[in-house]
C-alpha cells in the first residue's frame, strides 16, 4: 500500500494487498461523469454531516446519525465508532450496526481485552485492509481480532477521528466485500476528511454540552424566552403559558389562551400529544420532536418540541412542561438548500464552512457563501482574481493554498510556522495552520485554515483547496467559562459573610470568611462534617427544622439567628439565611452566615441608653417632688429634738424620724445624681493618680483589712479628658462593690493600659469573689437593681456610674465572671489636645 498505518512511533509491517480485478476501461465521456457522480455524493456525505451538526447538538444522537449516514454512504452494513476517554487513557465503545453480539459483549465489557490498548492510539492516517482473514495489520489496527471470526465480514477500515492535533475517536467500519474500499490515494484522502468532518461535529457537541452544565448552575428560564414555554396539568390543560407563546399562537391575550380546553388544539395534527406524552412517560423528557403548530390567525408555524414530565415523591406523573422553539425561517432555508444541492456547487454553496478553490495558476476559481459571510467579499469581487490575500492581510503575501499548489515547505515555515503549521494527517502534501487575528473586520478571531491539494488522475497537482473553520466562539466560550468560573469564585471567597454549601445538613464547602469566622485554618477541619455541630446545642433542633422548610421548597429565605460554637469552644451570635441551590449536579443548600456579636451589643447599649434616659427624667421629676416635703420634716424635727429634753422617752422616736428622712434624702441625693448633667469642670486628667488617691480613702476602711489589693498601673498612660471628682466616685464605688463581693477577704486588682493603637484607656477591676450568675448581668446598670439586703443599699451605685462613664463618651462592661471571680472594664477616650482650641467649661 501507498500508506502505513502508523502505531505507537512503529510502523505496521505492511503486506502486499490482493490484486484488483482489472475493470474495464470505461468510455471517454462515461469516465469523468462516475467520477463526478462520486464526487457529488462525497460532498452530499459532507453536507448531511454539517445539517446533522446544525439539526441536533445531542452528543449520542449525533454519533448514531453519523454512523448510519457513513454506513448508508459506502452502502454497507456494519460499523462501530469508539471515542477515546481521557480520564481511563484509553478507547471506549460509543455506537454500532451491524455486528455480532459476541463482539459487542466485548467492546462494552470495558477491559483491556475487549478495547483498543491506550498505546495504539496514536495511529494517524487511515487504514484499509481488504481482506482481514490473511492482512496481518489487523492486529495493530483498532479492531478486536474477534472479528475474524465472522465469515461475513471481508474488508474493514479504521478511520481516525481528529480535532485540530488530537486524535478523539475511530471510526470502523466492516464489509462483506472486499470491492467496498478502494486504497487508492483518492479515497484515503476522502477518509481523512471525512475523520476530521466527524471529530470536528463531535468536539462541537461535547463543548456544548460543558457550557450547558455550566449554564444552569447560574441561568434561569425568565419570561423574556424567544421560545414557547408552556406548562400543563396530567390532563393537558394549560396551566401557564409565556408571552413568547402567546404571540406565537397569535392569542389576542394570554387569558385566551389559557382557556383552550386541551393543549393538542395548538398543533396542526392532534396525534403530536400523544407522542410527545408517551415519549415523556416512558423516558421522562423528549427532545427536539418535530412538528407543525396552527397560529389562531390561521397558517403553520414548524417548531421543534423540547418537554419534561413533571413527577410527585411518589413519581406519579403531575403535568408536563415544554418549550417549543420556531424553525420556520430554519426550515425554508433548508428547502432552498437542498434545491441548490442538486449541482457540484449547490452542494459546496450549502456548506458552512467557508471555502475557496483556485487552480494550478494560483487563481481563484470558487468563492462560497459561507467565505462571503466571513471575510465580508464577494464572490464577484475575488473569483477570477489572484487576490486570497486580501480578506485576511493588509499587503500582498501568499496563502496557505497557492503554498500548498507549489509545494514550496520553506514558504509555508516562513510565513505560518508561528502559526500552529503542521502537515494533514490525512493527504500527503496538506497543511493546517491556527491562525488568531486582533482585528478582523473590526473583532478578533481565532481561524484554523486547512489547505489540500487537488490531484489529477494521473496525481498532478491541479490546484488546491482551502478550507476556513471560525474558531472564535469556541475560543470565546471557553474563556469566557473560564472567567465566569473565576469570578464566581472570586466573589465567594472574597465575601465578608461565611457561605457554606451543605447536602442534608452535610458540609460540602465553605469559604474563607467562615474558616476565619469559626476560628479554623483549612477547609479539611470543617468538610464532611455536619453543620449543627458548629451550632449551640439549644438550637440544633431549630437547625434541623428549618433545613426541613427549605428542602421543601420554601417561599421565601427566612432569616434566622442563633449561637456559633468557635473551634476553641466559645460561643458568638451569628445571623443566617438559606436557600436551595445545585452542587456538583445534585440538590443541594446554601448558607449564608454572619457574626453578628458586635451588632449585638450595639444593641443591648443602645436598649440601656434609652432606658437610662426615661429613668433619668423620671427620677429627676420625682427627686425635685420630694426633696421639698423630705427637707420641711427634716427642719421641724430638728426643732422638735431641741425642745424635747435628753430623757424624754419621744425623743427616740423623733431621732428615728431624723434617721430615717435622712436616708431618703440620700436616695433622694442619688436620684438627682443619676439624672444630672454632665459637670462643666472637664480637664485633662491621669488616671493612675485618681486611682491612687480612690485606693487610698478606701484601704483603711475595715472591710479591707484583710484584703490584698494589687496595683498594676501603667506609667506612660496617657491622660483623659473628665471630671476628677464623678471619675473618682465611679472608681470608689467599684473598689466597695468588689470588696463587698469577696465578703472582706481575697484579693483585689486594678490594672491600667493603653490600648487601640493608643486611642482608648482601659482600667480593669479584678476580684476573686463567687461572681455574678449570668441571668443578672444585663440588670446590672438598671437603676434600683441590687442584690443587698434591704436597707444596705437603693441600687443606683452602678446605674450611677454607667452614666457618669457614658457621658465620658467611654464605656463600662463586665469582661468575665464565674466562680474564679468578675472583671469589670471600663474605656475611656484618650485626651487628644488641638491646638486651635482650649478646653472649654460643658453644661
Amino acid at each position: 500500500m501507498a500508506e502505513e498505518a502508523v502505531v505507537e512511533g512503529r510502523e505496521a509491517v505492511e503486506q502486499p494487498e490482493p490484486e484488483e480485478v482489472k475493470q474495464p476501461e470505461a468510455g471517454p465521456v462515461e469516465q469523468p461523469e462516475a467520477g463526478e457522480k462520486e464526487h457529488r455524493r462525497e460532498l452530499n456525505l459532507f453536507n448531511q454531516i454539517a445539517t446533522i451538526t446544525a439539526h441536533t447538538l445531542d452528543l449520542q444522537e449525533i454519533i448514531n446519525e453519523i454512523l448510519g449516514a457513513v454506513l448508508a454512504f459506502f452502502r454497507i452494513d456494519a460499523g462501530f465508532l469508539l471515542l477515546w476517554d481521557s480520564e481511563r487513557q484509553r478507547l471506549t465503545y460509543a455506537a454500532a450496526r451491524g455486528l455480532p453480539q459476541e463482539y459487542l459483549a466485548q467492546l462494552s465489557g470495558g477491559t483491556p481485552e475487549g478495547l483498543m490498548e491506550s498505546s495504539r492510539s496514536r495511529a494517524v492516517k487511515p487504514l484499509v485492509i481488504k481482506d482481514i482473514h490473511n492482512d496481518p495489520r489487523l492486529v495493530s489496527s483498532t479492531f478486536s481480532d474477534l472479528i475474524r471470526g465472522d465469515a461475513a465480514f471481508r474488508a474493514v477500515a479504521s478511520i481516525p477521528l481528529r480535532y485540530r492535533d488530537d486524535i478523539i475517536g475511530f471510526l470502523n467500519l466492516a464489509a462483506k466485500s472486499t470491492r467496498t474500499f478502494r486504497s487508492s490515494r483518492r479515497q484515503k484522502y476522502f477518509l481523512g476528511i471525512l475523520g476530521n468532518q466527524i471529530g470536528l461535529a463531535i468536539e462541537n457537541a461535547r463543548l456544548y454540552h460543558q457550557m450547558r452544565r455550566s449554564e444552569r448552575r447560574y441561568r434561569r428560564i425568565f419570561e423574556g424566552s424567544k421560545d414557547m414555554i408552556f406548562v400543563t396539568d396530567v390532563e393537558g390543560h394549560i396551566l401557564d403559558l409565556n408571552p413568547a407563546g402567546v404571540e406565537l399562537l397569535k392569542f389576542p391575550s394570554k387569558a385566551e389562551a389559557l382557556s383552550l380546553p386541551h393543549l393538542r388544539e395548538i398543533f396542526q395534527d392532534p396525534r403530536d400529544w400523544e407522542r410527545f406524552q408517551l415519549k415523556v412517560e416512558v423516558e421522562d423528557y423528549i427532545r427536539d420532536l418535530e412538528l407543525t403548530l396552527k397560529p389562531q390567525s390561521g397558517g403553520q408555524v414548524y417548531a421543534l418540541l423540547t418537554g419534561i414530565a413533571r413527577r410527585n415523591k411518589e413519581g406519579r406523573i403531575t403535568g408536563y412542561e415544554g418549550i417549543l422553539k420556531n424553525i420556520s425561517e430554519r426550515k425554508l432555508k433548508e428547502w432552498e438548500l437542498l434545491r441548490e444541492k442538486k449541482t457540484t456547487e449547490g452542494i459546496l454553496e450549502g456548506l458552512p464552512v467557508p471555502t475557496f478553490v483556485i487552480d494550478r495558476t494560483h487563481r481563484i476559481i470558487y468563492w462560497n457563501r459561507a467565505c462571503e459571510e466571513l471575510t465580508g467579499f464577494s464572490r464577484h469581487e475575488m473569483v477570477g482574481t489572484y487576490r486570497y490575500w486580501l480578506p485576511f492581510y493588509t499587503h500582498e503575501r501568499p496563502s496557505m493554498a497557492s503554498l500548498v499548489v507549489e509545494q514550496n515547505i520553506k514558504a509555508l515555515e516562513k510565513f505560518f510556522g508561528d502559526k500552529n503549521l503542521k502537515p494533514s494527517p490525512n493527504l500527503p502534501g496538506a497543511y493546517e495552520a491556527y491562525e488568531y487575528f486582533p482585528n478582523f473586520r473590526g473583532r478578533e478571531r481565532y481561524l484554523y485554515h486547512t489547505a489540500s491539494p487537488i490531484y489529477d488522475d494521473e496525481n498532478r497537482i491541479q490546484g488546491a483547496v482551502q478550507v476556513i473553520l471560525d474558531m472564535t466562539k469556541r475560543e470565546q466560550l471557553a474563556r469566557e467559562l473560564t472567567d465566569s468560573e473565576d469570578k464566581f469564585r472570586s466573589l465567594v471567597e472574597t465575601s465578608l459573610d461565611g457561605i457554606v454549601l451543605h447536602r442534608n445538613l452535610k458540609l460540602l464547602y465553605v469559604n474563607r470568611a467562615c474558616l476565619e469566622m469559626f476560628h479554623y485554618q483549612e477547609p479539611a477541619q470543617m468538610l464532611n462534617r455536619s453543620l449543627v455541630q458548629f451550632v449551640d446545642p439549644q438550637y440544633r433542633p431549630v437547625v434541623e427544622r428549618w433545613r426541613t422548610q427549605v428542602q421543601r421548597g420554601a417561599s421565601t429565605p427566612r432569616i434566622f439567628e442563633m449561637k456559633g460554637v468557635k473551634q476553641d469552644g466559645s460561643k458568638f451570635d451569628l445571623e443566617g439565611v438559606s436557600f436551595p441551590t445545585t452542587y456538583e449536579g445534585r440538590p443541594a443548600i446554601q448558607t449564608h452566615i454572619r457574626d453578628i456579636t458586635h451588632k449585638k451589643h450595639l444593641e443591648e447599649h443602645l436598649s440601656r441608653t434609652e432606658k437610662l434616659a426615661a429613668l433619668g427624667q423620671l427620677a429627676a421629676g420625682v427627686a425635685h417632688e420630694i426633696n421639698n416635703p423630705l427637707g420641711g420634716i427634716l427642719v421641724y424635727s430638728y426643732l422638735l429634738l431641741e425642745d424635747l429634753d435628753p430623757s424624754a422617752p419621744e425623743r427616740t422616736q423623733v431621732e428615728k424620724i431624723v434617721r430615717e428622712a435622712t436616708r431618703c434624702k440620700e436616695i433622694v441625693q442619688g436620684l438627682l445624681e443619676f439624672s444630672r448633667h454632665m459637670p462643666s469642670k472637664m480637664i485633662p486628667l491621669s488616671i493612675n493618680a485618681i486611682l491612687d488617691e480612690a485606693i487610698s480613702l478606701v484601704e483603711d476602711h475595715l472591710m479591707f483589712q484583710s484584703i490584698q489589693l494589687i496595683r498594676e498601673l501603667d506609667p506612660h498612660l496617657p491622660a483623659v479628658y473628665g471630671d476628677k471628682s464623678k471619675l473618682e466616685q465611679v472608681f470608689i464605688n467599684l473598689l466597695m462593690n468588689s470588696g463587698e463581693s469577696i465578703q472582706g477577704e481575697g484579693r483585689l486588682t486594678v490594672k491600667t493600659e493603653a490600648a487601640q493603637g493608643g486611642d482608648l484607656v482601659l482600667i480593669h477591676f479584678s476580684d476573686t469573689g463567687p461572681g455574678i450568675p449570668e441571668h443578672l448581668l444585663s440588670r446590672l446598670f438598671d437603676p434600683f437593681f441590687t442584690t443587698k439586703e434591704v436597707g444596705k443599699g437603693v441600687g443606683l451605685g452602678l446605674s450611677i456610674s454607667y452614666g457618669i462613664i457614658q457621658k465620658h463618651m467611654g464605656r463600662i462592661y463586665v469582661e468575665r465572671t464565674g466562680t474564679e471571680g468578675t472583671v469589670f472594664v471600663i474605656e475611656l477616650p484618650v485626651h487628644r489636645e488641638s491646638p486651635e482650641s482650649a478646653p472649654a467649661d460643658q453644661t
